[in-house]
């Protein structure tokens, strides 16, 4: 069986909310009322018996930590419906477990939280819908860490749903910059300067101890950035485990061409195991060859050094996640399944 996208699965667990809410007495009018605004609620539907509107933003995360500022985020979208749905109720559909705070904090602001739990009751009442949820979160990775349940930081006197006054960078925008800069020897101090305030960005909470340009106790060898996990999410919470590393490498290409098998074996000169730092992610602007992509597969099969490739494509996806509240890291999962499940002896 071919192995799902994010956007796929993201698409799928949309479907299975929206059938969760047809079972609740909700006929779905999406693509009717929201035919002309590029910036669509993930579902409008309408109470079959007392025909009030309903508005929900759907989102598939693959941890059970929410960093707050995700959640403030999805909360002001939410709000922001009121424009075009002023008499709507609103309604968050979640797939990880959060704590009560969290969801007394947003009912005060007007907004009712379904999470995992809540959703699995009200899937219940269709054991077939029940699979199929299961399933979904399953595959999107969904607990792997086995440690699900809910999320850690509780709000505090930071909750705020309201937008700060001064409107802060968006992914977009990184990826916007990104792709403005001319590919080659020309572009590449602008690449990597955007590259790594990509990763704050997008990771920031997870690392401490960013270094950039570190060099090998020999002086011989260059490292364009290097972190030490300090993982909350269970991506990271598993790749530490799993890999048994405390740091990551992250290698910046900013090259016309796709890399080749001899970046990656460059890059692997960096990895050891037994200095926990097992772990490289190689973002390289046009991605990679078929040569790097089996050489990476060595380096994971051979010496148990895992060595992912992100594109500046795959690099947006995740900035772009990130803006609307989803959840980045299902691009990295779908990554490491890819790289794993096609593992040769």
């Amino acid at each position: 069986m071919e192995k799902r996208t994010p956007q796929a699965l993201g698409k799928e667990f949309e479907n299975i909310c929206s059938r969760i809410l047809q079972k609740q007495g909700f006929e779905e009018d999406t693509e009717l009322r929201n035919w002309r605004n590029p910036n669509a609620a993930d579902y409008v539907g309408v109470n079959k018996q007392t025909g009030t509107v309903l508005v929900a933003e759907i989102k598939l995360y693959s941890s059970s930590w929410v960093p707050r500022d995700r959640f403030n985020l999805v909360i002001r979208q939410l709000l922001s419906r009121r424009t075009e749905f002023p008499e709507a109720n609103l309604l968050l559909m979640i797939s990880v477990p959060l704590h009560e705070t969290w969801k007394r904090l947003a009912q005060e602001l007007g907004v009712e939280v379904w999470d995992l739990p809540i959703l699995a009751d009200k899937a219940s009442v269709d054991p077939d819908l029940s699979a199929q949820l299961i399933s979904i979160l399953t595959s999107a990775g969904v607990g792997d860490t086995g440690t699900l349940g809910p999320s850690a930081v509780l709000p505090g006197p930071e909750f705020r749903p309201e937008p700060p006054a001064k409107a802060p960078k968006t992914g977009s925008n990184i990826c916007e910059s990104m792709r403005r800069i001319p590919a080659g020897r020309d572009g590449w101090k602008d690449f990597e300067n955007q590259c790594g305030e990509a990763l704050v960005f997008l990771f920031g909470d997870h690392f401490g101890d960013w270094s950039t340009q570190s060099e090998t106790e020999d002086g011989l060898q260059r490292r364009d950035f290097i972190a030490r996990l300090r993982p909350k999410d269970d991506f990271w919470l598993s790749l530490a485990s799993d890999f048994r590393s405390r740091y990551i490498v992250f290698e910046f290409k900013n090259y016309e061409n796709r890399i080749s098998q001899e970046q990656i074996y460059s890059t692997e000169k960096y990895l050891y195991a037994t200095a926990l730092r097992s772990i490289a992610i190689i973002v390289a602007r046009n991605g990679a060859d078929s040569g790097a992509l089996q050489a990476a597969g060595g380096a994971l099969r051979e010496a148990g050094k895992l060595i992912l490739i992100l594109s500046l494509d795959d690099l947006c996806q995740m900035l772009n996640a990130r803006d609307k509240a989803d959840d980045p890291t299902l691009i990295l999962y779908s990554l490491l399944d890819r790289l794993l499940t096609r593992l040769g002896r």
